[in-house]
């Protein structure tokens, strides 16, 4: 009995054993013997450790003609499982072979596609393999797009739940790409491609418009508005000086002479220089507070605020010169076309020995609105800010000549009043011109004694030391003094009317000085305990904008003050005539014009936060008008 038994399992498992040999001799070739090879005969063939007895049971589940009674293990560590989620593409877009490829691998179910060892479920992805994940990219359809299929990063040792995925596919254009095994990070992010690149463009095409900001002329109406401006500035202050003479000063038509030392000459070009040269020497004396300005580029730059000392001297000289019996005033008052010619070309001068110094100046001191590829352009903007000669500011020069040079006219012209009186009587004196005379001096003193306000100004921060600021500057001393020349030839008797535009010049200076010292305490300590009930917005620059008190009223306050002021002492006159209104006419265009540039780089400069204060504050100078 146990002979048969040994048979019968000799009869079973030999048709078995040779069908396995006759395998593997088949599949050798010559070249397969090595020494350690064994043949039939003696040797032992090598077997893949999967293949051993040991390893593997002796017949597969799957060819076991029991295999539906067979119970598989929970979890089979040969076998990894991954979880591949299906792929599913619409039906509709596709041609007849796509859609039986489609039908034959959405044919599985998905119970059984969870649960189906990695090597069998690969096979149904004829594309997945580890040759193609290697070397071959995804096969061609006829679709015009084509469909890449992603995978979850698997681990080989355990069986991972399918996460189903609405976003399996991607849509690559011009390219071409293999099957990947990506981390569910790519996946988005390449699923997002697109958008990405959307974004890149935006981003590239504001990068454009800020290089076109800095390279074509943005402000003044570009190179052609400023080649006009060039002749414009010094003839709008010249041209009027041309009406006041020695014995009258009204608008009519002036006499146009030939004689070239009527505009300009020798007396009235040395003297206007020797003045600013003593204005030079006077900011060296090393008397007065040392401040420091606002954060820029170049870090903090230092003042010596002695505006006042040297207004003081430079008045001193005058009153020496009153005393000897110089007649210095009268000088000024006879001359002033040609010391206005004679500032432009001091200031076209300096404007030109600036531009040239520019060039050896580090970037971070050159004008950004001044880099553009016009000559002109620069030349009139300036193409350093803050220019210095050592430690000397020229733009703090030039403000205290333009402002301690209408002191002197103002003077020249009341001492001319008071020489003209036949008595130190009042009713002998021209009070009308002491009083318009006697205000602006008061402007001006005002400027000096709070000089250090001035560091916080638009244009002592962000304009440029151009042609436009050297002429003006220079030119200054002669305009607002139009109407003191004007009062001195015309007597006006005073009366109660006096009263409105004095009122108002108090106003427009409370509003002047309150809004300007505001700003330039908020500017240096925003955490000042004066300053706690001011509302603010914050910028992405670290500052803040204040929209409450008057700077929540109108965006310039400080501009509404001075044009009332200047106003104020024009209507002073109490006339019809043009010739006493000229100068705050002109100011208020030009002030009006500096708030629209200031509103344009506001805007570039803090963004949304500038918008914010604009939709609370909605007017730059006068409520609901401008």
């Amino acid at each position: 009995m146990e002979h048969n038994v040994n048979n019968s399992e000799m009869l079973e498992r030999t048709p078995r054993n040779a069908v396995r040999m006759s395998t593997r001799v088949r599949r050798k070739s010559p070249s397969r013997y090595s020494p350690s090879r064994k043949s039939s005969t003696g040797r032992s063939s090598r077997r893949s450790p999967a293949r051993s007895p040991a390893r593997s049971p002796a017949r597969s589940p799957a060819r076991s003609p029991n295999a539906d009674k067979r119970k598989l293990p929970f979890r089979n560590t040969k076998y990894a499982k991954v979880s591949i989620p299906r792929i599913e593409f619409p039906t509709e877009k596709l041609n007849n072979k796509e859609k039986t490829i489609v039908t034959r691998n959405s044919t599985l179910n998905d119970n059984q596609t969870d649960t189906m060892p990695l090597h069998y479920r690969l096979k149904e992805l004829e594309a997945v393999s580890r040759r193609s994940i290697r070397m071959s990219s995804t096969p061609k359809m006829e679709s015009p797009h084509k469909f890449t299929a992603f995978t979850r990063n698997f681990d080989r040792a355990v069986s991972l739940p399918v996460e189903r995925k609405s976003r399996l596919h991607d849509i690559t254009d011009g390219q071409e790409r293999g099957f990947s095994v990506q981390r569910d990070q790519d996946l988005i992010k390449s699923a997002e491609s697109e958008e990405n690149t959307q974004s890149e463009l935006i981003i590239l095409e504001k990068r454009r418009q800020n290089i076109n900001l800095v390279n074509e002329p943005q402000e003044w109406g570009g190179w052609f508005g400023t080649y006009i401006l060039l002749f414009v500035l010094p003839l709008t202050i010249i041209a009027p000086q041309l009406l006041c003479s020695k014995t009258m000063c009204k608008l009519a038509y002036p006499e146009i002479s030939t004689d070239i030392q009527l505009y300009i000459n020798a007396y009235s070009f040395f003297g206007y220089m020797s003045f600013l040269l003593l204005l030079t020497i006077f900011s060296y004396i090393p008397i007065g507070r040392c401040i420091d300005g606002q954060q820029s580029k170049i870090g903090r730059l230092q003042y010596r605020m002695n505006g006042f000392l040297c207004a003081a001297l430079s008045l001193a000289i005058l009153s020496i010169c009153v005393y000897e019996k110089l007649k210095l005033h009268d000088f000024i008052l006879e001359n002033s076309l040609q010391l206005s010619t004679s500032g432009w070309i001091l200031g076209t001068i300096i404007a030109i020995f600036l531009y040239i110094k520019a060039n050896k100046a580090p970037v971070a001191y050159l004008n950004i609105c001044a880099s553009t590829n016009s000559i002109i352009y620069n030349f009139w903007q300036g193409r350093e800010i803050n220019p210095r000669l050592g430690s000397l500011d020229i733009k703090i020069i030039l403000l205290r000549a333009s402002v301690i040079g209408l002191i002197i006219v103002n003077l020249s012209v009341i001492i001319k009043a008071l020489e003209n009186s036949s008595s130190l009587d009042l009713k002998d004196i021209n009070l009308a011109e002491l009083l318009v005379s006697s205000l602006q001096i008061f402007y001006s003193m005002d400027m000096l004694m709070y000089e250090s306000t001035v560091l916080t100004s638009f244009e002592i921060m962000y304009e440029g030391t151009g042609y436009m600021l050297c002429v003006g500057h220079l030119l200054y001393p002669f305009l607002p003094t139009i109407l003191s020349r004007y009062m001195l030839f015309r007597r006006t008797q005073i009366n109660y009317l006096f009263v409105i535009p004095i009122l108002s010049f108090i106003i427009g200076y409370i509003i002047y000085r309150i809004s300007n010292s505001q700003k330039d305490e908020f500017r240096k300590n925003p955490l000042s305990p004066a300053l706690d009930h001011l509302e603010t917005i914050s910028t992405s620059r670290g500052k803040k904008l204040i929209v409450s008190g008057l700077w929540g009223y109108v965006r310039h306050p400080n501009y509404l003050g001075d044009i009332m002021m200047q106003w104020s002492v024009s209507c002073l006159s109490m006339t019809s005539e043009i010739l006493p209104y000229y100068a705050p006419l002109c100011c208020t265009i030009v002030l009006m014009h500096r708030a629209i540039r200031d509103n344009r780089r506001c805007k570039l400069r803090y963004g949304y936060a500038w918008e914010q204060y604009c939709s609370k504050v909605k007017y730059m100078i006068i409520d609901r008008v401008f």
